[in-house]
């Protein structure tokens, strides 16, 4: 295994870098693009594109560039690209994106008109000679129907199918929205990327990972709690043949991937974890993806969105999100590295009494509350009601699955103003989000929950948690302070306290349980 990060939020004129897209192309170049944005949040808002290149299977890099920039408030997110090795001679590389300007997915009204800035759009690149040129425009027209008021293309890779009557067919899902309800897509082109069509409609779906296997099948797998959903499709995705949970890929409702190795095996990455992003893991299977055999942990601790290819000397490269999304890194891994799948998931289970995890989510930059307030004239993003939504479908600002309905935009340079200069590390003020669960692994119930925070503060209590049961904390907020910046490091500790019950009601035991995390300030 080797490692390399190729973003670190405040290095590179950015504060923070999400959503990593990658794919390999015909010459064995790999391309990795992400999102590089002005502040934490997701679209709408000032964001760019950026992209980083290798023609060595990842052992050095092109300096990041800039691949779509915005200007003002609008921005460009949520990456994804498709090889098309059949088009020209260089093959063809696509690549699917968000463009916002007032509105995002969540805000986005009907209709597919260019002029509106209350619709968010999919616009699309093209490059035909392997990434050395671009064209880009926009394809809203061809999958937003009168019914769907957002639509964005799931992050990361489409695919391709290989064989059989559809050979040829490029694959990419999408997340649509209606007034009630999110779902996902199959979408496919016949003519190397020109035009896109919508297909099977995936109930329960969000972002979905999508590949073609080599008997001509599709298989899909979606984001979802506490499974991931698994599909198939044997009619080049125009219907769906199977879909059901896949119980042995647990799933806190994160962002992961699918692709087909050159022998036909299919490998996928996500967070093997039902609540938390973290413990981030590629599986092998040799059946077709009914089965999970092997694999490698990839990391066990902070993580999240991640995309896999197999590299032009045969290693699997990963590309994802690390410690509180504070890098995206990319990593090798030799197929020899893969393990039988038992001994990689029960390394990092937990089988302790009563289990206590914590894990950093993200880290929000400190506001001047004063300069922001001064900016009145600012745009504000369309209020909409996110209750009708799961707390896991929600974008993730504000609150827990939060939401930017009724903020106000800001361009990069009031952000200057309003955050301070882009620098790296922490900074006073900053905002440290974390999530937590509590899983009672006894035959009794624990009562007088209590967690409290690195000064003594009540975090939240429960009065119970029956026997096999467990409760989660999904936004824990905990300010950096000057005398954190000063020290140089941010401790931060989480206590749980509480009483064990035994079967006639009786507290037999008072246990305590301590984490604690270091987070340098540089």
């Amino acid at each position: 295994m080797n490692q390399q990060v190729l973003a670190v939020r405040g290095v590179g004129g950015y504060r923070q870098y999400r959503i990593p897209a990658m794919a390999v192309t015909t010459s064995g170049r790999i391309i990795s693009i992400y999102d590089a944005r002005a502040d934490f949040d997701d679209l709408p808002g000032p964001v760019d594109l950026v992209i980083r290149t290798s023609d060595d299977n990842g052992a050095s890099w092109s300096e990041q560039e800039i691949f779509r920039k915005h200007e003002g408030i609008s921005g460009f997110g949520d990456a994804s690209i498709v090889i098309d090795p059949s088009y020209g001679k260089y093959g063809r590389i696509i690549v699917l994106y968000q463009w916002t300007r007032i509105a995002g997915f969540f805000e986005s009204n009907s209709g597919t008109d260019l002029n509106d800035p209350l619709i968010a759009h999919i616009a699309r690149s093209f490059s035909d000679d392997d990434g050395i040129t671009w064209r880009h425009d926009v394809i809203t027209d061809q999958l937003k129907d009168e019914s769907t008021l957002g639509i964005f293309a799931t992050s990361g890779m489409g695919g391709r199918i290989s064989s059989g009557e559809f050979a040829g067919r490029l694959l990419q899902t999408f997340v649509l929205r209606n007034k009630s309800e999110l779902l996902s897509a199959i979408g496919y082109s016949d003519d190397h990327g020109e035009n896109w069509n919508l297909g099977a409609m995936i109930k329960g779906g969000n972002e979905t990972a999508i590949a073609g296997l080599n008997d001509g099948t599709i298989l899909i797998h979606s984001r979802a709690t506490p499974h991931r959903i698994s599909g198939r499709s044997i009619d080049g995705g125009v219907s769906l043949t199977v879909l059901e949970p896949d119980l042995a890929l647990p799933d806190p409702s994160d962002n992961g991937s699918l692709t087909v190795l050159s022998n036909g095996d299919v490998i996928c990455t996500h967070n093997h974890d039902s609540d938390l992003r973290r413990n981030t893991v590629i599986k092998r299977s040799t059946d077709s993806g009914k089965t999970w055999s092997s694999g490698i942990c990839i990391e066990a601790d902070s993580s999240a969105y991640s995309t896999a290819c197999e590299l032009a000397d045969g290693d699997i490269g990963v590309l994802y999100e690390r410690n509180a999304y504070q890098e995206i890194v990319f990593a090798t891994y030799s197929k020899n590295e893969f393990q039988p799948i038992d001994s990689v998931i029960s390394a990092n289970q937990t089988t302790t009494d009563i289990e206590f995890t914590v894990v950093p989510r993200y880290i929000r930059p400190g506001r001047n509350q004063e300069i922001e307030a001064q900016l009145t004239s600012a745009p504000t993003v369309p209020e909409v009601d996110m209750n009708i939504f799961n707390i896991k479908e929600r974008k993730e600002v504000g609150p827990a699955g939060g939401t930017t309905s009724g903020d106000s935009l800001f361009t990069t340079e009031e952000l200057e103003k309003i955050l301070g200069p882009i620098t790296p590390g922490l900074h006073d003020g900053d905002e440290v989000r974390f999530s937590a669960r509590i899983s009672n692994q006894l035959s009794c119930p624990v009562v007088n929950l209590k967690i409290a925070d690195r000064i003594g503060e009540m975090i939240c209590e429960f009065d119970s948690i029956a026997a096999g049961s467990k409760e989660c904390i999904l936004d824990i907020r905990q300010k950096v302070t000057s005398d954190d910046v000063t020290v140089g490091t941010a401790c931060f500790e989480f206590t749980l306290t509480g009483a064990i019950r035994n079967s006639k009601g009786a507290e037999i035991s008072i246990f305590k349980k301590v984490v604690n995390f270091e987070i340098p300030v540089n």
